[in-house]
């Protein structure tokens, strides 16, 4: 089979490795479409290795495939032909850790332990794949939006609009959550943000207390008048934004941190004693999280594909990563192991 291979500041090679040999409570999936997430990115751009990518490893994590060969003591409920996403967290014995080396860029990939709603979810003959491989980031991104146990009256605003704040907004959006608002810089994304059904606001164009006052209507907090937001939800990490969100929140609001930080940001503790706030993180995701992404995707509750902006062939990876790392008129990157 054909893999890439992360090689650090040498790349990325595309090598023939064996195909993986399953043992009796394993399956064996044939990758049909694999997602380059912003962790790859940032390792890849960097060259650094051991930074959950190790130098020589096959890696990958987000991914759809089909199942082609079953171990003898895997449930009868597994079988071959069947679509299934995986959750890379548990598709390994060896756990979290080695993660981000789930051989997504691999043609083959070995799934051990194999068990539905487990390591494996039937995503149906019928799934659109561009929407299946979104398996995972959606699962990042719901379990992001879901932490704070918001209500559905919440007026809700996300940070960002890349692909785990789009999947946040979808997540919400398709559980009846109707007053969530997108904000970023970029107006070409936030157009994806509007077409899964959010209302957004661009920064660049537009202050960000005032533009949220004319969403959601104020409300004076010690005589001042601050946009009347129940909920942030932080997909975006950039820190004046956080910064900002600190300014004008409101008594009793609840923030969730699901972006990865790369500086230290400063928070007047002041600010959260005196108004209550919340400030919950976000890591990674549960079953539940997983199993309402699936059917999310299955019933097409929101038009997730929308994400995928560039597709890619495996022998091209390296130039899927450099558009990846560029950015421009990007939001998912994907590869088509087909």
């Amino acid at each position: 089979m054909k893999a890439a291979v992360y090689y650090g500041e040498k790349g990325i090679r595309i090598e023939d490795k064996e195909v993986p040999r399953i043992s009796e409570k394993d399956v064996l999936v044939r990758n049909l479409r694999a997602g380059i997430c912003g962790t790859d990115i940032n390792i890849v751009r960097t060259g650094a290795g051991e930074r959950g990518i190790s130098i020589g490893a096959e890696f990958g994590h987000e991914m759809v495939g089909e199942i082609v060969e079953v171990g003898a003591a895997v449930s009868k409920h597994i079988t071959t032909g069947m679509i299934v996403g995986i959750n890379p967290i548990t598709a390994k014995r060896a756990g979290r850790r080695k993660s981000l080396e789930a051989s997504g860029f691999s043609e083959y990939v070995l799934i051990e332990d194999a068990a539905l709603d487990y390591n494996l979810y039937d995503m149906g003959k019928a799934v659109s794949l561009d929407a299946a491989v979104l398996m995972e980031p959606m699962s990042v991104g719901r379990h992001g939006a879901f932490q704070t146990n918001p209500r559905r009256s919440d007026k809700i605003v996300v940070l960002g609009a890349g692909p785990i704040g789009i999947s946040a907004a979808a997540s919400l959006i398709a559980e009846g959550f109707l007053n969530v608002c997108v904000v970023d810089i970029n107006d070409w994304r936030l157009q994806k943000a509007k077409h899964i059904g959010a209302s957004v606001l661009n920064t660049m164009q537009q202050d960000f207390a005032t533009g949220l006052s004319e969403h959601f209507g104020e409300i004076n907090v010690y005589g001042q008048q601050v946009p009347d937001v129940d909920i942030f939800i932080d997909a975006a990490g950039a820190p004046i934004l956080f910064e900002s969100v600190m300014q004008i929140i409101k008594p009793g609001a609840k923030v969730s941190i699901i972006a990865v930080y790369k500086e230290e940001v400063p928070v007047s503790l002041a600010q959260v004693m005196s108004k209550e706030v919340s400030i919950q993180g976000a890591s990674g995701y549960t079953d539940t999280d997983i199993r309402k992404v699936v059917d999310h995707i299955k019933n097409e509750k929101t038009d997730i594909a929308t994400m995928v902006t560039q597709v890619f062939k495996l022998k091209d990876i390296e130039e899927a990563f450099r558009v990846a790392i560029k950015g421009e008129g990007t939001v998912k990157v994907i590869i088509d192991l087909t």
